[in-house]
């Protein structure tokens, strides 16, 4: 008996989550845990360095750290011996145009390209954040925001063309609790705010101002903004998960994770969900209080994507997300949707049973949207075999609807299905 699709999914209110195995990791004796590790978007190249603020045996290793650049599956693209100056690396990020970030401690930025050549463009922060030095740093497609020891911030909001830019002082004595970026492209003022955690409360930073959002919901020791800017995922000291709106006018949802330590990452699954990663344990939280935990036996790096999170460790790359609605409206248990009838009546044909006949009739007013959904299901696939089924799905029930909608026949070129079914 074959295997629903559906068994391996989890639900969290009323949506459904399913984490795939995309690749076995090609390298080989890589510890993330002793590395700096920063992950391009869109299945993008993973850059590692030995994080010299662990302490690590060496082992065989040269004491010269050495940049590496990796494909998403592990292929060594680039080995660097990494001597550049500026005191400590701070920070490891990549750009929406796959560039290589190296922040320094002394706010100099090296930029790579995919296959290890330094960019003659080098980008300086300014003498003042290289006299205050950089502690910290949050890097995102477009720029990037660092954070001095004299708790000052400086940023570069388009990296397309730098121009290094001092945000107000927001006149701390001690730094932050964290901090957060919101993006120019989701703010009212079209400019950069930054969020600090600042005892209690969250201060709102841009180029001109500094506000108080007399908020009482800390202290905050992590937060995470959603992909669309509307939101902001909140970790308290007492161990709270809270969803506010980044304006701090709504209270969303609240979920009592029971940990004293904070998450070693959090950050969004798509926007109806957010994941806390502690050694050993990740926790997906959904908007009504549901959740699931996934054990881990290694360290892993949660990468963020438009349509979920790519799960890095030692041996694999995952990828966590929202079931489509087209896979769940096929596959989910119970299903009569028009696109899982046209499903079952492909199955039904192949074994030569006049029950498919049946099905079609039965559908023949919804042949064009299960069609859309088949091929829309397909798209979402890794698994070969699978998305091969789901484009025959759409081919058979295309075959009803030729002469009566011409949706069927925009949305499926020849030499998209032809090139996989043989009959």
């Amino acid at each position: 008996m074959s295997v629903s699709v559906a068994a391996e999914w989890s639900v969290l209110h009323n949506r459904f989550y399913r984490k795939q195995e995309i690749y076995t990791m090609c390298w080989q004796r890589v510890d993330l845990s002793r590395h700096k590790v920063a992950c391009a978007y869109f299945g993008g190249p993973i850059a590692i360095i030995r994080d010299d603020s662990k302490i690590v045996q060496l082992r065989a290793e040269s004491a010269r750290p050495k940049l590496l650049i990796f494909s998403s599956s592990g292929v060594l693209l680039s080995s660097i011996v990494w001597d550049r100056p500026g005191g400590r690396l701070i920070a490891l990020g990549w750009t929406s145009k796959e560039i290589l970030l190296c922040v320094m401690q002394d706010g100099n930025i090296f930029q790579y390209n995919t296959q290890g050549k330094l960019l003659e463009q080098q980008i300086s922060l300014g003498k003042e954040c290289w006299e205050q030095g950089v502690v910290d740093c949050v890097i995102w497609g477009t720029g990037l925001v660092c954070l001095t020891e004299a708790n000052q911030l400086f940023c570069v909001p388009d990296l397309t063309s730098p121009q290094p830019l001092k945000l107000a002082d927001p006149n701390l004595e001690e730094p932050p609790h964290c901090f957060a970026v919101i993006e120019p492209q989701f703010t009212l003022s079209g400019h950069l705010e930054v969020l600090l955690a600042v005892g209690d409360s969250v201060l709102m930073v841009d180029a001109d101002s500094v506000q108080d959002q007399a908020v009482s919901i800390g202290p905050v020791q992590k937060m995470a903004v959603s992909p669309n800017g509307n939101f902001l995922a909140c970790f308290t000291h007492d161990g709270r998960l809270l969803v506010v709106s980044t304006d701090f006018s709504k209270n969303l949802s609240e979920f009592n994770t029971e940990s004293a330590l904070p998450p070693d990452q959090l950050l969004w699954c798509g926007l109806d969900s957010v994941l806390l990663y502690w050694e050993e344990t990740l926790l997906m939280v959904g908007p009504y209080g549901d959740f699931v935990k996934y054990p881990y036996e290694e360290p892993i790096v949660l990468i963020p994507e438009c349509d979920g999170v790519r799960i890095l460790s030692n041996s694999y790359m995952e990828f966590l997300q929202r079931v489509p609605d087209s896979t769940v409206s096929i596959f989910s248990i119970g299903s009569t949707s028009p696109a899982a009838m046209l499903y079952d009546a492909l199955d039904h044909f192949d074994k030569r049973s006049a029950k498919a006949d049946e099905n079609i009739r039965l559908m023949s007013t919804s042949l064009p949207e299960a069609v859309e959904s088949c091929i829309d299901a397909a798209g979402h696939e890794f698994d070969l075999s699978l998305q091969c089924t789901l484009l025959r799905a759409a081919a058979y029930g295309r075959a009803f609807c030729r002469r009566n909608h011409s949706v069927c026949t925009e949305h499926i070129p020849f030499r998209m299905y032809g090139t996989w079914l043989k009959d």
